[in-house]
């Protein structure tokens, strides 16, 4: 079965636990209020989202179990975590995203399109042929990061095989979208819509620019920037597949008149005067894995089978992205029907009425 985890994880070098008296000694400001907003939020993004460095894998050398339960734990809790691998440097992360922005920039691929709400222009890469130089070996790294990835979720759930989710992502039946956000105004909303991710698991770049928040016992956390690190998080796929064990988050890009956000309104104002750009590779499982499972009630599969409502992953992922990406009356996403209540809730009048100017 789904092992849970209790383990208290935190980044390597914690932040001091401060009394206000001391804290306003350190920042003398007459804008102390949101400083002191500002290192709260800090404290409780790296609580939440923490960072995990990771190891490259081979047989003789498996993932670490307390590495493992350290990043499961996480994926658990707040369903988002920070990872850093060896296999990417700050200087490759630094490169593709320079090369993402100048591709969507160029106007040269049939691939890139404008977003039909959101205020964003991005391109979906199915395959690595289809990126410049830069993009190619980054995602040729993510692709192998994704296996690390997905061997510590092994462990750390205490699964029979390391490799039981490895071998069947083995087909890099992944996709890499580069995302460019338009320079926006002080009164935007949200630059990216709330949603979860749809397949197994999703790992992030961004160029550090402010807004991205995951949701969270009824409140929406700054995720943290740590520059060489990829931001992952669960896809409702993978959520199903362990009953829930592992959380698919819904999170956004905020803007400056965002509801509900817990971040800090300056930054998001300085955010939105800048183009922000960011690498989302999704990971889905092989085509044909409804075959490749035991179909003899293990456990370990039967949650994938429930999870797919008897769909192949194209199906699966062509219903959770909202339709067909020919159908002209594509929506972007569908909603599970828990996410709907939670978000109906959120943008209720009620809820709208208690806003206040910290949101």
């Amino acid at each position: 079965g789904w092992v849970p985890f209790s383990k208290s994880i935190h980044y390597e070098q914690p932040l001091m636990r401060l009394r206000p008296g001391i804290v306003a000694l350190l920042f003398p400001s007459t804008n102390f209020t949101a400083r002191s907003q500002a290192f709260t939020m800090k404290s409780t993004s790296k609580s939440l989202i923490p960072l995990v460095k990771i190891a490259c894998n081979t047989d003789e050398n498996p993932p670490s179990k307390d590495t493992s339960r350290s990043l499961v734990h996480a994926l658990q809790n707040s369903g988002f975590l920070l990872v850093q691998s060896p296999l990417l440097t700050p200087d490759i992360q630094e490169r593709a995203i320079i090369a993402a922005k100048t591709f969507l920039e160029s106007g040269k691929s049939d691939a890139v399109s404008e977003h039909p709400s959101d205020p964003k222009r991005y391109a979906m890469l199915e395959t690595i042929e289809e990126g410049e130089d830069d993009l190619k070996e980054y995602m040729c790294i993510l692709k192998k990061i994704k296996m690390d990835v997905l061997r510590h979720i092994s462990v750390g759930l205490g699964m029979k095989s390391v490799d039981f989710f490895a071998k069947l992502h083995d087909e890099n039946n992944d996709t890499l979208r580069l995302i460019n956000y338009y320079p926006t105004g002080d009164d935007t909303g949200n630059r990216c819509k709330e949603h979860s991710d749809y397949g197994t698991i999703t790992l992030l770049s961004t160029d550090g620019v402010s807004g991205l928040e995951a949701f969270h016992d009824g409140e929406w956390i700054p995720v943290p920037h740590v520059k060489g690190t990829l931001v992952v998080n669960i896809g409702t796929l993978l959520s199903g597949w362990t009953k829930g064990n592992l959380k698919a988050t819904l999170h956004r890009v905020a803007g400056p008149a965002s509801l509900h956000n817990q971040s800090i309104k300056e930054e998001l104002l300085a955010a939105c005067k800048h183009t922000r750009t960011s690498l989302a590779f999704f990971a889905d499982p092989n085509e044909d894995i409804s075959t490749m499972l035991s179909g003899g009630g293990n456990d370990e599969d039967e949650g994938l089978i429930e999870a797919l409502h008897g769909m192949s992953v194209s199906e699966y992922v062509e219903w959770r992205s909202g339709g067909s990406a020919k159908d002209k009356d594509r929506t972007g996403i569908g909603f599970t029907s828990e996410e709907k209540n939670t978000l109906d809730k959120l943008n209720s009048p009620s809820r709208r009425d208690g806003e206040n100017e910290t949101t």
